[in-house]
């Protein structure tokens, strides 16, 4: 039996209240959505719990359930569930008291500042582009989709997606300057 019939047959035996099927699913799955979760939030127990909702939505929504292919349906759910969560956290950047402390302008202090830190104020910048612009800039460089597949995706043209991804690195050129050296900002934004 190939993959995908092995797919279809836990989803069929999922939808009719298999818990044995269910349990199988997760089995196979939970560590790749805490991983991809990980991967663009930078926080673990964060990326468990997030996991873990989108099993719980799984089971619920079982019996309604469309899937044609169980993999790329569950990173879609858990990219879009930890984008969720960073946008239901983000910071207002024109609110002072709920922004991080900048660093300071000086490059020693810039050179210092924490990775896990870093990635923090990265991933609040991002949560705070405008949502076309921050789906487009996920599907780009988190998912690592081409600019053609986006396009595709979303149904907009190629020249959209150069727009939105240029608006994109504007605004988190903007959002993040006060934190990091512009050198090392051109280089993130450049490999991000």
């Amino acid at each position: 039996m190939t993959t995908s019939n092995l797919e279809q047959d836990w989803l069929k035996k999922l939808k009719s209240g298999d818990k044995t099927a269910f349990r199988f699913i997760y089995d196979q799955y939970y560590k790749y959505l805490v991983v991809t979760a990980f991967n663009v939030l930078g926080d673990s127990d964060a990326a468990r719990d997030l996991a873990q909702d989108v099993f719980v939505e799984l089971w619920k929504k079982r019996e309604t359930l469309l899937i044609a292919s169980l993999k790329p349906y569950l990173r879609r759910a858990v990219v879009n569930k930890t984008l969720n969560y960073i946008k239901a956290r983000r910071i207002d950047f024109n609110d002072p008291a709920t922004m991080p402390e900048p660093a300071s302008n000086t490059p020693s202090q810039d050179e210092n500042l924490h990775a896990a830190d870093l990635e923090k104020i990265i991933h609040v910048a991002i949560a705070n582009l405008p949502e076309r612009c921050r789906l487009v800039f996920t599907l780009c460089r988190l998912e690592k989709l081409s600019h053609k597949e986006i396009a595709a995706q979303l149904d907009i043209s190629t020249k959209t997606v150069e727009n939105q991804m240029t608006r994109a690195l504007l605004l988190l050129r903007q959002s993040l300057a006060p934190y990091i050296a512009e050198g090392m900002l051109f280089w993130l934004l450049f490999y991000l």
